[in-house]
């Protein structure tokens, strides 16, 4: 398989252009089960046009010859109220996505496999999928940046942004309710990998869940464990993540853009102090 994310964000077509050559490229000359997408068809200072954010986007999937799992980026709906994106209303950009990329129980590409959707297809939470290959699990969900879409300060609601306090309060609604919604993937993904005995499950996010702290020299218990709280979109998620992964047996691998930057740790902590054995973060 292959991983990659946060792709093709040069605003110079020809440099843009040939970014894309060089990565599918690479991709196509791999014999490839299949490739996990983690986050951004462009990038947070461009349009969101139906263009931009649909047939721009599965142009490049269908360019390769591997099947992708494809989990939304912010940069494709969260962002899209600033304007500079357009000033879209992010939770009707959301539903287009939901309608163009999710409409059919498949992965992206020409030569999709099957998955299993939350949600039916095209409308609400069809963008939380997954898959089993090889006795292991592979769960798209729906946490990205930009706080997930949860406004908690005016500088989250009006910054680059035309959003009046009623459309944030709208954001948080939208985001309280498939908040839920992602817990309850969560926790049936794992329920189906204890009940299966799969060897291990990779859950696929855009969000950099622990931006913007450096886990090492008590950076995670002092700072990140301590920004968990009702501000924090990702505090749900995480806690629920913990407490599958320390009651599941098999391996667990989290994968997510959003920071620009690649990173392989052992981000999750057990209570005596040790590095959870069974978790990987990349």
């Amino acid at each position: 398989m292959a991983l990659w994310g946060d792709e093709f964000y040069k605003d110079d077509p020809a440099t843009k252009t040939a970014m894309i050559d060089q990565t599918i490229n690479s991709m196509n000359k791999h014999s490839l089960d299949f490739t996990i997408f983690a986050d951004d068809t462009k990038n947070g200072s461009s349009l969101c046009t139906d263009q931009a954010i649909g047939q721009d986007a599965e142009d490049i999937f269908k360019r390769l010859k591997s099947p992708t799992l494809y989990t939304l980026g912010d940069n494709e709906w969260t962002y899209c109220h600033r304007t500079n994106n357009g000033s879209y209303v992010p939770i009707e950009r959301l539903g287009y996505l939901r309608m163009y990329f999710c409409n059919k129980e498949t992965t992206q590409n020409r030569h999709p496999i099957k998955v299993e959707r939350q949600g039916a297809a095209g409308e609400v939470y069809s963008e939380n999928s997954r898959f089993v290959s090889n006795n292991v699990e592979f769960v798209a969900v729906n946490i990205v940046g930009s706080n997930n879409s949860l406004v908690v300060s005016e500088d989250q609601c009006y910054k680059k942004s035309e959003r009046g306090w009623d459309d944030c309060d709208a954001a948080t609604v939208e985001y309280q309710v498939r908040n839920a919604q992602n817990a309850v993937w969560l926790k049936d993904a794992f329920e189906q990998a204890r009940s299966h005995h799969y060897a291990g499950i990779l859950i696929d996010i855009q969000a950099d869940i622990y931006f913007p702290f450096a886990l090492s020299g008590g950076g995670y218990a002092k700072e990140f464990l301590d920004s968990l709280d009702a501000n924090n979109s990702y505090t749900d998620f995480f806690k629920s993540l913990a407490e599958e992964t320390h009651n599941y047996a098999g391996q667990v691998l989290l994968v997510h853009g959003d920071s620009h930057y690649f990173k392989l740790d052992k981000a999750m902590v057990d209570s005596d102090g040790r590095l959870t054995p069974n978790f990987i973060r990349i």
